[in-house]
């Protein structure tokens, strides 16, 4: 019975592989290859967004050529690994392009930074070039932090629901104040201390709510997750 349920669910997934690449040709007008070396073949650079269990394994098999671009958004992807299933093309690592980049502002990592890929990624959003594997390492974890950050948005709107606020004003009073204090941090010198004394005067609402954060361990538990998330991207690497 599981012998034959397996190739039952391949076939299937195949089936349902086509029905998507069939209506991706006719909304957006692209191409559809008959295999992965096709696509490899008939590309100037490659991008890379295989699961990261069976990325390596399947990029060994295709044959790339020497010094083309190919840009790994596999979570835990190492330099060497990469270098070794792609030779004699040139690797280079990233984080999956998430939700805001395709309002053309999410931010991407890059390592070590292929002027192909800067161009490429430069048309959905910023381009933060890392200057070594550790630091991209540790900086793909901002990929869960901006995935985490809805969930955070998700409940402080709530809270203000609750509080009687229409949703819709809310939602936009919620994603209007995190925008505007994003922009202070892009466009201001000033470092993050001073920033914070700026905005919490003394005895105000803000102290206060800082304060009761960290009272209950409010803000440490960002660092928490962001710890586990380090760990689970560090355990794939090495793998």
């Amino acid at each position: 019975m599981i012998a034959w349920q397996i190739p039952q669910a391949l076939r299937t997934l195949r089936a349902v592989i086509r029905l998507t690449a069939a209506r991706l040709a006719v909304t957006y007008g692209c191409e559809v290859a008959a295999s992965n070396q096709e696509v490899v073949d008939r590309s100037e650079g490659v991008f890379v967004a295989l699961p990261s269990a069976r990325g390596m394994e399947e990029l060994s098999r295709l044959r790339f050529r020497p010094e083309q671009p190919v840009l790994s958004a596999m979570a835990g992807t190492r330099a060497h690994a990469l270098s070794t299933a792609i030779g004699p093309a040139c690797g280079d690592m990233a984080m999956m392009p998430g939700y805001a980049n395709a309002l053309r502002i999410g931010p991407s990592i890059l390592f070590p930074g292929a002027s192909f890929w800067r161009t490429f990624l430069g048309h959905v959003g910023p381009v933060l070039v890392l200057q070594t594997e550790d630091q991209f390492v540790a900086a793909a974890a901002f990929g869960a932090l901006s995935g985490a950050s809805f969930a955070w948005m998700a409940q402080v709107i709530d809270w203000f629901t609750a509080q009687g606020l229409p949703p819709d004003q809310t939602r936009k009073l919620v994603a209007a104040t995190l925008r505007g204090n994003a922009e202070v941090l892009l466009q201001e010198d000033l470092a993050m201390e001073d920033i914070l004394r700026n905005v919490a005067t003394p005895g105000g609402i803000t102290e206060l709510l800082v304060a009761k954060l960290t009272e209950t361990g409010g803000l440490e538990a960002w660092e928490r997750g962001l710890d586990a998330v380090a760990q689970r991207l560090e355990g794939i690497g090495q793998a």
